[in-house]
């Protein structure tokens, strides 16, 4: 089958063909803008795709079907030619995962505001070295696999992220709907996404929604110490697992300590214990570790292998870029406030010697409103330096980015733009330890590649 992705560059839609190449599909794709990873690996797999909207891809193309992501609209010329012309079958992305990559296979589910990348990633390493071969679909570039994307076996889990966003223009349901879970994870529930999203009872309807599609013979794996998360569970038709510090959770966090080598701490539960040294340093990567061993155990039973010392985490995750006696560049995905938080307390764990410069773009719909205005105040305290790249997308109550970094009085805070990161930030560099924290959802115009290059010379 010919199968076109219309919004290719999307960490999910560009893995997605990917993995419809593997199995064989013919595959194309188009998008405005696609940058790394997603273009490294789409070249790298040897699939192309047309870097503009036009009526005549499909054309040439002439797929059999047509994959519409999420960030496409009504307006785009593609789309108004597929309406017009009805001659070609669409779908969403998460309509064609169901059908055609999860079918009856048992589905481990990862949801939640944050963690959702790492976890995936996390339980799919764990089934991995347990043999079990499963399929998964992760949204990033983890560095254990080929890609972000394996079928596995016919008869093997699947594990895969799945995303609160909506599925497409046509169809306003939550992804992670689709995807009938065999285990469910639920990382945490914060309030994202204001742009489709009213208030946090709006998020928690969404997630209750998929709580009621796992069986009774399923499990949902979930962050008892986070109070939203709590108060939707447990239900009735299936058994509920939770996962956390305190003393009223089924799986137990005890004796926990945060190092610069790394996380470590101890998991207690049904009968299990284990001492766990990860690689990944922070608090927020010790739950999304502790989720993934329990939602792993669950598949594949008491005598659950557990070894992190391979485990090389994901692209821009708190990716270590460059690395030498007295700079590190570090590029991280996160553009909610607590995610901000969360990574700036990793970081200052990880090199607690260095001053902490930290450049954010606001990027995602939720980051570019004046939602998070006040609240993005607080999210940077421990950083000795902060600045605020210009909002990716004007609305009409954009983020002030003037009035926030005047707001932040714990440090030196100013707006800046692209071109002066790239004029100014080497010149920062010295021989005192300094570590430049890059926070993003998307590619940054490079300023982190730039700055590593520049500290190379």
């Amino acid at each position: 089958m010919k199968i076109y992705f219309l919004g290719i560059g999307g960490t999910a839609m560009g893995n997605l063909a990917i993995l419809m190449q593997s199995l064989g599909h013919d595959v194309c794709g188009s998008d405005r803008k696609i940058y790394p990873p997603m273009s490294d690996l789409l070249v790298q797999h040897g699939i192309y795709f047309f870097e503009e909207y036009n009526p005549k891809n499909l054309e040439n193309f002439a797929p059999d079907l047509i994959v519409i992501g999420n960030v496409i609209s009504r307006g785009n010329e593609e789309v108004e030619w597929i309406l017009n012309h009805r001659k070609i079958p669409y779908c969403s992305l998460p309509e064609i995962i169901r059908k055609n990559i999860i079918g009856g296979r048992d589905a481990i589910v990862v949801t939640g505001t944050h963690g959702k990348t790492t976890t995936t990633s996390l339980i799919t390493y764990l089934l991995s070295i347990n043999d079990c071969n499963p399929g998964y679909l992760i949204g990033g570039a983890p560095f254990n696999f080929p890609s972000g994307t394996c079928y596995g076996g016919s008869d093997t889990p699947f594990v895969i992220e799945g995303d609160e966003y909506d599925s497409a223009f046509f169809d306003k349901r939550s992804k992670f709907i689709h995807y009938t879970p065999k285990i469910l994870v639920i990382n945490n529930i914060e309030l994202d996404h204001v742009d489709i999203f009213r208030d946090m009872e709006d998020i928690q309807r969404t997630f209750s929604h998929v709580i009621k599609l796992v069986p009774s013979s399923g499990y949902i794996i979930a962050n008892g110490d986070a109070a939203n998360v709590r108060q939707l569970l447990p239900v009735p038709w299936t058994k509920t697992i939770f996962v956390g510090k305190d003393d009223s959770n089924d799986f137990r966090i005890t004796d926990e300590q945060f190092t610069s080598q790394g996380t470590y701490f101890t998991l207690k539960g049904d009968g299990n214990q284990w001492q766990i040294k990860s690689p990944l340093v922070g608090r927020h990567n010790m739950y999304n570790a502790a989720m993934a061993i329990v939602a792993a155990r669950y598949h594949v039973g008491g005598n659950l292998k557990v070894d992190w010392r391979n485990f090389k985490g994901v692209r821009k995750r708190q990716e270590v870029i460059f690395n030498n006696a007295h700079t590190v560049i570090i590029e991280d995905f996160a553009h909610h406030p607590t995610a901000i938080t969360e990574t700036i307390r990793a970081v200052k764990q990880a090199f607690p010697e260095h001053r902490l410069i930290t450049t954010f773009e606001p990027r995602s719909n939720s980051a570019c409103s004046a939602y998070f205005q006040e609240t993005f105040v607080e999210a940077f305290r421990g950083s000795d330096e902060v600045y605020i790249a210009e909002v990716f997308k004007k609305c009409n109550e954009s983020l002030d980015i003037r009035k926030l970094t005047n707001d932040i009085h714990y440090c030196p805070a100013q707006p800046v733009d692209i071109s002066t990161i790239k004029i100014s930030f080497p010149r920062k560099i010295n021989c005192s330890k300094q570590v430049f924290l890059f926070l993003s959802n998307g590619n940054f115009s490079d300023v982190a590649q730039h700055l590593k290059v520049a500290a190379s010379l």
